[in-house]
This record gives C-alpha cells, structure tokens and sequence, in this order.
C-alpha cells in the first residue's frame, strides 16, 4: 500500500503543477469601474453595417497589479443592425504613483436581456503611442493582451449614462 502512494505521489505533484501553472496563466490582473460621461453619434459606418458613436469614460482602477488608478478613455463604438455593440476601445490607466498603462481593447457588448449588456469575446492589448502611453512598471506589457469580462449597466442615450465593470485577466 505505502509502494502504491509512493508510486503515486509524482504523478499528483505533476498533475498540481499542471492545475497550478494553469490557473495562473488566467490570473485576475486589474479591475475597472467606469461611468460613462457622454453618447455622442458620430454617423453611419462607411461600410454601411451600423451606427457610429463615440462614449468616453472616467473610473477607478484597482486590483493586484495597480494600485488606486484612475482611468480615462473612450469607446469608438459600432453599433450594428442587430443591436450589437463592436467594441474599439482606448483608454489610459494612470496609477498612485504616476505610472500609466494604456489599452486598446476590442470585442462585442451584447444585450442578452433589458438592462444587462454583457462584454463578449474581449481583449485588451496593451499599447503605447500618441494620447495613450504606457510608462514605468508598466513597459514591458507592452503588446501583451489580456482577456476581459464584464458588464455595462444603467445604459442610457439621453441623458448619457451607464456604468462599466471590466476585469482584465491573464491569457
């Protein structure tokens, strides 16, 4: 019986590295709560499969790997014949510190019921270029991408409004 533990005992710690390693590749990194500040139409897609509109945002930024930030972007949104929201994303996060980690992130939102928007099929890549730097602890992430979930709450056009809540996590 203590042979057959023994014998065992290297497959359960390779199968734990395995699971470990695993799970760390889907890490929580960042979290983003956001409130959107304006819904501004901007025309028709010149490929004619939607409605153009710009949505800037303001938030908080927290999390493992950014301490008290604040976040500042907008959604260059198309929103196409079904209702569905093609995401096109940029915004800076700027922590306590000063350092900043800039995103461009696309993906769907899709209203699966009134009131609830969720994201779908998101990424964030990190970027840095002009009005979206990524600087200090931050530069190494650039043109890593990273997976998002979350939802847009209380959405509404007139008056602009709604709240958004991201998570980004490892891929």
């Amino acid at each position: 019986m203590k042979r057959r533990i023994l014998l065992l005992l290297p497959i359960l710690l390779l199968a734990l590295s395995i699971a470990v390693s695993a799970r760390a590749e889907s890490a929580w990194y960042l979290e983003l709560q956001c409130e959107i500040t304006g819904f501004t139409f901007v025309g028709l897609d010149p490929e004619e499969r939607g409605l153009l509109f710009d949505v800037p945002f303001v938030g908080v930024a927290g999390g493992p790997n950014v301490k008290e930030g604040t976040v500042e972007g907008v959604d260059h949104v198309l929103i196409d014949w079904e209702g569905i929201g093609h995401l096109n994303v940029y915004y800076t996060i700027t922590d306590k510190e000063g350092d900043e980690i800039s995103a461009h992130v696309t993906g769907l939102a899709v209203t699966l019921n009134p009131g609830q928007t969720v994201v779908q099929d998101a990424e964030a890549t990190i970027i840095n270029m002009p009005g979206y730097p990524t600087t200090g602890k931050y530069i190494d992430l650039i043109g890593i991408t990273f997976r998002d979930e979350g939802f847009i709450a209380e959405l509404s056009v007139e008056p602009p409004g709604g709240y958004i809540h991201v998570k980004w996590y490892w891929t």
